[in-house]
């Protein structure tokens, strides 16, 4: 995964600490980053920060928490993009800008752009994430698309408003919220995330416009671009920690490597130079899962193949003895044995 601002996570921490009375500082601590040493212009790995944010949100008992994130995502902290997205020379270049140099922003997915006759639609494919962390991020990013959204129109004076978003997750109790913010219906159980905006407001000329400063601020864009290209060393250690993230669903190459910005032939050629192919990265972690899960007296055999994402314990059986040369209830027996 590219590395990024590290403002997306100093916002989180100080929202956690300061009003929902989280210690973060252990989990910090874990992942060798000091609070009151973060320099908000240094940059952070996504992978890296995704783990920090999969220990510490779920920890928070508020199904507004990813609203209350995106909301503090502030103007100033898009730097050289915001500015570049202020000089379009229309709200559709804009829009074109913004996913050209997505990578530069704080998102968990891919945006795209969808023309059609009428209407604009601007879509947000979430990356596989771990389910504890996976609704509030999307509300984080949509929220937190829109406040830039919003924050530019303030200072341009200019009113674009959605027809309609689409939320991929069933109809929360405080949609009402999100109807409000977004000034337009939301429609859950979607596929993924979407807001459809009229192509005429699309074509507005945007009073900011200025080609000499956009051709300055685009080719700042395109150098921390080229800055955060995502470093290829120890690639496996990475991947095996993003997928230790999960359970039951684990995703594919292809999901992974597009949640790392990696090319998927140019993923699995460099896992192949550090002899770790995907595959085996998977294994291995289902292995060590699967020890972590036989430790627990608790846990039945059938259990432990759900949460491994086996549909019937045989195969779960035959794919430990596989990776072990064991079955589970000798592991277990052994390792309750002190063997």
């Amino acid at each position: 995964m590219s590395e990024r601002s590290i403002l997306a996570l100093i916002y989180t921490i100080d929202l956690l600490e300061d009003e929902k009375g989280i210690d973060c500082a252990p989990v910090l601590a874990k992942h060798g980053l000091d609070r009151n040493k973060l320099d908000p212009n240094s940059e952070i790995g996504r992978d890296r920060e995704l783990l920090i944010f999969t220990e510490l949100l779920p920890r928070v008992d508020d199904p507004l928490l990813g609203f209350e994130m995106g909301s503090r995502f502030g103007f100033a902290g898009y730097g050289q993009l915001a500015m570049l997205l202020m000089t379009s020379e229309t709200a559709f270049q804009g829009f074109q800008f913004g996913v050209r140099y997505q990578a530069l922003t704080y998102l968990y997915g891919e945006i795209a752009l969808i023309p059609g006759d009428t209407t604009t639609a601007l879509e947000l494919h979430p990356i596989p994430l771990p389910p504890e962390v996976s609704r509030i991020l999307i509300d984080r990013d949509m929220v937190g698309t829109f406040k830039l959204i919003n924050d530019i129109q303030t200072q341009l004076n200019l009113h674009l408003k959605p027809l309609e978003v689409w939320m991929p997750y069933p109809r929360p109790d405080h949609a009402r919220i999100f109807e409000d913010y977004f000034g337009c219906p939301v429609h859950y159980d979607q596929p993924y995330c979407k807001a459809v905006i009229r192509n005429q407001d699309m074509a507005l000329r945007m009073p900011g416009y200025n080609k000499m400063a956009q051709d300055m601020y685009r080719e700042q864009c395109e150098a921390m671009l080229a800055r955060r290209e995502t470093p290829t060393d120890h690639l496996g250690d990475r991947v095996t920690a993003y997928l230790n993230l999960f359970v039951r669903t684990f995703p594919t190459a292809e999901q992974v490597s597009r949640a790392f910005g990696i090319p998927e032939r140019t993923f699995r050629r460099q896992l192949s130079k550090e002899n770790r192919p995907f595959q085996g990265l998977v294994d291995q972690v289902k292995a060590d899962k699967a020890r972590r899960y036989l430790a627990d007296s608790g846990r039945s055999v059938a259990e432990i193949a759900e949460l491994l994402g086996y549909s019937e314990s045989a195969a779960f059986v035959r794919a430990f003895e596989r990776w072990t040369g064991k079955t589970p209830a000798r592991h277990r027996k052994e390792a309750r044995d002190g063997q």
